[in-house]
C-alpha cells in the first residue's frame, strides 16, 4: 500500500496522484488512510473487507461487491482483518470518463468525421454493488494480469477505457432498476433507491451482527413496513433473505480458507448455531459443508478470485 506516512515518500506520490490515472493492489492486514479528495474509481476487495467512510456512512467492500466513488469525492478507508486480505482500486485520470461517455453516446456515422468531443459524463450512484457480469470480468482480468506480473501500458490503457465502457454501461441497467419503485415522480424514485441502497451497504457492513428489520429501516430513514414493500418490489426477495444469503457466502469462503469449527464459523457471521448454518448452507448453496472445505472457489462463487 503506498506509504503516504513517511515524509520521504509523500512528496513523490503526490507529485503525480490525481493527475493519472493509478492502480493500487497489495496485501496487508492493517492499514488506515484519512479523508482525502480522490478521482473517480472502482474499488474491490479478497480474502477481507476493506471499510470506506463516505459522508459519515461506513461501506464495507469485500469479496461480494465492489464500490464506484466519484470525482471530487472526499473519503477514508480502513482495513483490519484478521489475515492478510488484498485490496485493489483503480483511479482513473480526469476527462477520461467523459471520453468514454461520449464515445459511447456518439452515432456510428459520426465516428467517420472525428472522434467524438468529450462531454460532461453523469456521476455514477455511490452505492455498494455487487459483483456482476459486466463489469466484473474485467475488473478481474486487470487485477489477474497485475498479480502475474504483466507491465504493459498499452494494454492497461485499452483495459481502462474498456472497464470504463462497462461501467457505464451497468450504470444505465442499474439506474432503471429505479423504475420498479411505484412513484409518479422520478426524482421520488432515485431518492429512495438511494435510500435503499444505504440500507444495502449497512447489510453488507454489519451482517455478523443480530441485525433487526427496523435497523435496516433506520439505515435507509423508512419505515420497517415500506422499506420491506421497497426493498423486495426492487430486489424480489425480502431484506432477511438478503442478509442469509450474505451470511452464506460470508460461511462459505471461511469453510474454504479456513480451518474454524462448524460452530466458530456460524458464530463468526452472525448465524449463531452450527444447525442455522447448515440449513442456510443448503438453501443457498445445495452443497454439504463438508464438501465446501479446502474446495477452490468456482468462478461465479466470489467477484474477486483469489
Amino acid at each position: 500500500m503506498p506509504a503516504v506516512w513517511e515524509p520521504s515518500f509523500r512528496p513523490r506520490f503526490y507529485a503525480s496522484w490525481g493527475r493519472e490515472s493509478a492502480i493500487i493492489c497489495a496485501r496487508t492486514r492493517q492499514v488506515e488512510y484519512p479523508e482525502y479528495e480522490q478521482l473517480l474509481s472502482i474499488k474491490a476487495a479478497s480474502g477481507g473487507a476493506e471499510h470506506y467512510l463516505v459522508d459519515g456512512h461506513r461501506i464495507a467492500v469485500d469479496d461480494d461487491t465492489f464500490l464506484i466513488l466519484n470525482a471530487g469525492r472526499r473519503y477514508a478507508s480502513r482495513i483490519d482483518a484478521l489475515n492478510p486480505m488484498q485490496s485493489f482500486s483503480i483511479f482513473f485520470e480526469p476527462g477520461l470518463a467523459a471520453e468514454v461517455f461520449a464515445a459511447l453516446k456518439a452515432p456510428a456515422e459520426s465516428l467517420l468525421d472525428h472522434p467524438p468531443a468529450a462531454s460532461c459524463c453523469c456521476d455514477f450512484d455511490e452505492r455498494l454493488r455487487e459483483h456482476d457480469a459486466i463489469v466484473t470480468p474485467i475488473l478481474n482480468a486487470i487485477r489477474l494480469s497485475l498479480d502475474d506480473g504483466v507491465d504493459d501500458p498499452l494494454w492497461l490503457d485499452e483495459q481502462l477505457r474498456l472497464l470504463l465502457g462497462a461501467m457505464l454501461r451497468a450504470e444505465h441497467v442499474h439506474r432503471n432498476r429505479s423504475e420498479l419503485i411505484p412513484s409518479s415522480r422520478p426524482a421520488t424514485r432515485r431518492e429512495l433507491y438511494r435510500r435503499l441502497g444505504l440500507a444495502e451497504s449497512y447489510i453488507h457492513a454489519f451482517y455478523k451482527e443480530p441485525i433487526r428489520l427496523k435497523d435496516m429501516a433506520a439505515a435507509a430513514h423508512l419505515s420497517p413496513f415500506h422499506f420491506l414493500r421497497l426493498f423486495k418490489r426492487v430486489h424480489a426477495i425480502t431484506p432477511s433473505v438478503y442478509l442469509n444469503r450474505k451470511r452464506s457466502l460470508a460461511a462459505q469462503r471461511l469453510i474454504r480458507r479456513s480451518t474454524w469449527t462448524m460452530i466458530e464459523i456460524a458464530e463468526h457471521v452472525g448465524f449463531g448455531s452450527r444447525t442455522s448454518l447448515f440449513r442456510h448452507l443448503k438453501a443457498f448453496g445445495g452443497v454439504p459443508p463438508r464438501e465446501l472445505r479446502g474446495r477452490p472457489a468456482a468462478p461465479e462463487d466470489s467477484g474477486v478470485p483469489t
